[in-house]
């Protein structure tokens, strides 16, 4: 299978640089897989999982949203932040996941957005480890 360049960048700088065969990702227009040859596409990101295969092997990360541009040789991913199974705290999303969740329970003067987007951004991140 043909491959393609994918960037992944944080606020931090590089994240990761791999030549892959597909990209799955979440956009604001839906699921979405990228190939190479990809038309030229800019996009926003769902806080969501998003996989890639590269060398034949699939890898999951936890995203928590940002933008995607697909390019004639290059895909690049802006994301907020992004995990890997191995890099996810495990105790730590739980412990983010249960905070949520008391927060939305409560139904007081909370930012119930923010504590949905905390719940969400938790729930992906436990599953992503599982993987």
């Amino acid at each position: 299978m043909k491959t393609f360049k994918l960037k992944i960048v944080t606020p931090k700088g590089i994240y990761k640089e791999a030549d892959i065969e597909i990209l799955n990702i979440r956009t604001t227009a839906g699921q979405m897989g990228i190939l190479a040859s990809h038309l030229p596409l800019a996009s926003e990101l769902e806080i969501s999982e998003m996989n890639y295969v590269e060398n034949g092997q699939r890898k999951y990360y936890s995203m928590a949203g940002g933008f995607v541009y697909v390019g004639e040789d290059e895909t690049t991913l802006i994301v907020n932040a992004i995990e890997s199974p191995e890099e996810i705290d495990l105790a730590r999303a739980e412990a983010a996941k249960k905070r949520a969740e008391e927060r939305l329970a409560k139904k007081t003067d909370i930012d119930i957005q923010r504590a949905e987007i905390a719940l969400k951004k938790a729930l992906i991140r436990i599953n992503v480890k599982g993987m």
